[in-house]
């Protein structure tokens, strides 16, 4: 979490002053009654919470940015949607949920697009396999037989190719 985002938050959340029990007693007593600037003041003065439970999910493959970011929504989110009980324990609970669930879409992606980058490098090397044994280009048809899959998705595996290279060029 070294980060520039990281260390800019952590030098503007020096100057907020966390929330005490008796203040989050009073500021939920004026939410209830409809002041919203009660309910900033709470996210205000718990994001030192929030962000405690972030750092706890540093080197898991997200960005400093993307776990402060989503703590801070389910902090929001804890706030607004708080009725009654144990403030902390429900925002912990929001918050974890949040930021478990970024790293596990964020594993699945990466999962997702090393699979991906795995196919399209069998279709290239297939194909080159094919056009020397053909002696011409294999059609999409023939790669797909050979691959067992179907025409569209040695199409989109050949665009994805396409597109990967546009990137590099």
């Amino acid at each position: 979490m070294n980060d520039k985002f990281y260390q800019d938050y952590l030098e503007e959340l020096k100057e907020i002053r966390p929330c005490t029990d008796k203040e989050r007693e009073m500021l939920f007593g004026r939410l209830a009654a409809g002041d919203k600037k009660a309910g900033e003041r709470l996210i205000e003065g718990h994001l030192i919470f929030a962000l405690a439970i972030a750092k706890d999910f540093k080197d898991q493959g997200v960005l400093a940015g993307d776990l402060v970011q989503e703590a801070n929504l389910a902090l929001t989110m804890a706030v607004w949607e708080y009725r009654e009980g144990d403030f902390l324990a429900q925002a912990k609970d929001r918050i974890l949920a949040h930021i478990q669930a970024v790293i596990r879409e964020q594993k699945q992606e990466r999962e997702t697009g090393e699979a991906l980058a795995a196919r399209v490098n069998v279709l290239q090397e297939l194909s080159a396999r094919m056009a020397g044994e053909l002696g011409r280009e294999a059609t999409v048809e023939e790669l797909a037989e050979r691959m067992q899959t179907t025409s569209e998705e040695i199409k989109g595996m050949m665009k994805l190719a396409v597109d990967a290279l546009r990137v590099v060029e």
